[in-house]
């Protein structure tokens, strides 16, 4: 059967939850399933709880079998890096090696069992690497073959909302700042290219209030003349309520563009996983 036609599954997993949507293939899609599962994890940021419930799901329910499957890791089970652009690098061999490399000046030898995707964004520009745990991927390819699903693709959680974003970000200079739960990732971008990107662990309720001063906290480490006053938020599940820029900052928030008749409120739990 073509992939067009076949059913689709997507798949987001973060530390605290589990979310399925199983889309219809062919040329007018529609949601035949949707839940959000609950998982109680000790370990902050571990991914193996949300694993061990993925396997039980897709084995105890045939909904979500046997269909071309999609996954969007939160950034806790995510470490990104920028990368400096080399003129030396020729293969992908050596690709791979200079990342590696470079992960390795952060993390030492905890990189050892990582695994690797790099984005480029033009010739001379910084690459932007994101790793994860390589048995991470080998249990989530597992469980979903023993669904009698394909697993085709792994998307760290930044990735759509980047892409989204620099629509309508385009050259401009501005933050790009991604809330999960107790969970600011902050980049900034300038001229369309990324400079830096970090997480920062934040007060699950209070972290509006607390964004402006990580903002200028995040600008005078950099000691880079004046700051980019343009804040783009993408934080779907959030009280979109207007955040006070102390007169520094212009913040705009980036609303999901849900797909498969999902819409409103009520729905947004389930950005994540399609990828909005």
């Amino acid at each position: 059967m073509s992939p067009l036609w076949r059913d689709q599954v997507h798949i987001a997993l973060a530390p605290d939850r589990l979310v399925l949507v199983r889309v219809s293939g062919g040329l007018a899609p529609k949601v035949l399933a949707k839940t959000i599962v609950p998982v109680a994890t000790t370990q902050e940021g571990g991914w193996k709880a949300v694993l061990a419930t993925l396997a039980k799901v897709l084995m105890a329910d045939h909904q979500w079998q046997d269909a071309e499957t999609s996954v969007v890791l939160s950034n806790y089970f995510v470490r990104y890096q920028l990368i400096a652009w080399s003129d030396e690098i020729e293969t992908d061999e050596e690709r791979e090696a200079y990342v590696r490399a470079s992960f390795s000046q952060v993390y030492g030898e905890g990189i050892a069992d990582w695994a690797y995707s790099v984005s480029e964004t033009g010739r001379g520009a910084s690459w932007l690497a994101a790793a994860i745990d390589r048995p991470l991927l080998a249990q989530l390819e597992a469980s979903i073959g023993n669904g009698r699903s394909k697993l085709v693709s792994v998307m760290p959680h930044l990735m759509p909302t980047f892409n989204a974003a620099r629509r309508e970000i385009k050259r401009r200079d501005a933050w790009l700042v991604q809330v999960e739960n107790k969970k600011l990732l902050l980049g900034l971008i300038l001229g369309g290219h990324w400079q830096s990107i970090g997480s920062r662990q934040v007060s699950d309720e209070a972290w509006q209030q607390e964004l402006p001063l990580l903002l200028d906290r995040e600008w005078r480490l950099k000691g880079m003349g004046n700051a980019p006053r343009a804040v783009y938020v993408s934080a779907p599940e959030a009280k979109q309520a207007a955040l006070d820029g102390e007169g520094k900052w212009i913040f705009q928030w980036l609303r999901p563009k849900l797909k498969y008749g999902f819409t409103g409120q009520a729905d947004v739990a389930y950005a994540m996983a399609v990828g909005a």
